[in-house]
């Protein structure tokens, strides 16, 4: 990989023919198929122009060498404008309303009122901080943390790291175990068989991160609800509407807005406080800016835990000799819950956008050009991981990406990992027997991955 621009730009765009849609959200309800075509593409042709309908053109990156150099090149590749793949209509349709007046905004909100099947009014209220920021003079759309780049990505992330890294994890522990063993418990209660994707999974990791924000737990349905049709816009079952997300956001705003006006006139210890009374640059954060973060924070902070748990939970199944070996040992937790993550690989994807040309394996990639870094076929990589396709509960080294690289690793990295270790150190020594008890259904989106259903029979020690 080289950082200059290339003598001549020669070389062809499509070195092969996709024989697969890599885009399509419904083949990674399934991802043998997706699995397959990423292994011959990272013989053939790893970096390859993408041109299907309904995204925008982009080069996808499918070895794992070359999206951790792209992810410690932050200034030659950065998160803004586009950090995922988003139908061409609602992308462009947005981009609109983000730089045109009111006569091109009140289209957009038209546009996206027939696709959501919602009336306008509905769509109007999480766009009027916005029009407050650009009052102001201030940036008006929303952006949450992964959207921004560098230096003011550090500043964003700085306000909240303390809560998600060393002691603050470690402070969390205790809440973490207690939600661990009332999630076993009511497995348990359950019998026989249950859903572990729909009744433990989604639910367990939602209730540390309201815990963390100090949000009711009756409100718990309504943060699932509209965490998985947010990020999940693409699955048929699980989207709210054709506005990709779009009208969900105004959902989620309009609940943190009133909590955010209490907890700045009441603050707490919690995290809503916290980042409602926050500063960057020595002013208070704006509307957009405060529900921006709030909203990376709600949804990222539970639904990539909740598929890798699901999905950890379905590798445990199929692999009975390595649920076997294990030992609820800190070193051997730590080695299993790093297998998991690799193995569901909760992010699937994300864009970045060259700043100036440059090349990638001998491609000519333009300044202004998206490059999409695909995370699952990155986490099979037979150059960087040994047998690649099996589920090793003690493998080492496991140079993963499952929480990305560089300044942009997650933020929530500690505190996923101590939730997967923490669950499966308690439920693995519990379980007698457990098998698949019906047919495992994934979500259909090319974003991030969890399963919709994971019917397991089960026997307790």
């Amino acid at each position: 990989m080289s950082g200059s621009a290339p003598a001549a730009r020669t070389a062809p765009r499509d070195r092969c023919s996709l024989e697969t849609d890599i885009t399509s959200p419904k083949l990674y309800g399934d991802m043998s198929a997706l699995d397959a075509e990423f292994a011959r593409l990272r013989e053939t042709s790893p970096v390859v122009w993408v041109d299907r309908a309904p995204y925008r053109p982009f080069w996808a990156i499918l070895r794992h060498d070359d999206i951790l150099a792209i992810e410690r090149q932050h200034e030659l590749f950065i998160n803004e404008p586009r950090l995922c793949l988003i139908p061409r209509e609602i992308e462009e349709q947005s981009g609109s309303a983000m730089a045109g007046g009111l006569r091109e905004t009140l289209k957009v909100l038209m546009t996206l009122a027939r696709l959501s099947q919602r009336p306008l009014g509905d769509l109007v209220e999480w766009l009027q901080a916005r029009e407050e920021n650009r009052k102001r003079g201030r940036r008006e759309r929303v952006r949450t943390l992964i959207d921004m780049d560098e230096p003011e990505h550090r500043k964003f992330r700085e306000l909240t790291q303390s809560w998600f890294m060393g002691v603050g994890v470690r402070r969390l522990e205790g809440q973490v175990d207690a939600m661990v063993e009332r999630s076993i418990a009511r497995m348990r209660a359950a019998g026989k068989e249950i859903d572990f994707a729909r009744d433990v999974a989604m639910w367990f990791p939602l209730s540390v991160i309201m815990s963390i924000l100090d949000l009711p737990e009756s409100d718990a349905p309504f943060i699932l609800r509209t965490t998985q049709q947010l990020l999940n816009a693409s699955d048929p079952e699980l989207r709210k509407s054709e506005a990709y997300g779009v009208d969900v956001v105004g959902e989620l705003f309009g609940y943190f807005r009133d909590i955010v006006r209490h907890r700045r006139r009441h603050p707490g210890e919690d995290l809503v406080s916290l980042i409602a009374g926050a500063r960057i640059d020595g002013r208070p954060l704006g509307p957009v800016e405060t529900l921006s973060y709030l909203l990376i924070v709600v949804t990222a902070g539970h639904e990539t835990t909740s598929a890798a748990l699901a999905n950890g939970m379905q590798a445990l199944v199929e692999n009975p000799a390595e649920r076997a070996r294990f030992e609820p040992t800190p070193e051997m937790a730590r080695t299993l819950a790093d297998e998991v993550v690799r193995w569901s690989t909760p992010v699937r994807h994300f864009c970045r956008t060259a700043t100036r040309d440059t090349e990638i394996r001998g491609m000519p990639i333009a300044q202004g050009e998206s490059v999409t870094l695909f995370f699952n076929s990155a986490n099979r990589d037979s150059l960087a991981f040994a047998d690649p396709f099996a589920f090793r509960i003690d493998r080492k080294p496991n140079p993963h990406l499952g929480f990305g690289h560089g300044v942009h690793h997650c933020l929530g990295r500690l505190l996923a990992l101590t939730e997967i270790r923490a669950f499966f150190s308690s439920l693995l020594p519990q379980l007698a027997e457990v098998e698949l008890a019906g047919r495992v259904r994934g979500i259909e989106s090319n974003f991030t991955g969890g399963l919709k259903s994971l019917p397991l029979r089960v026997s307790w020690r």
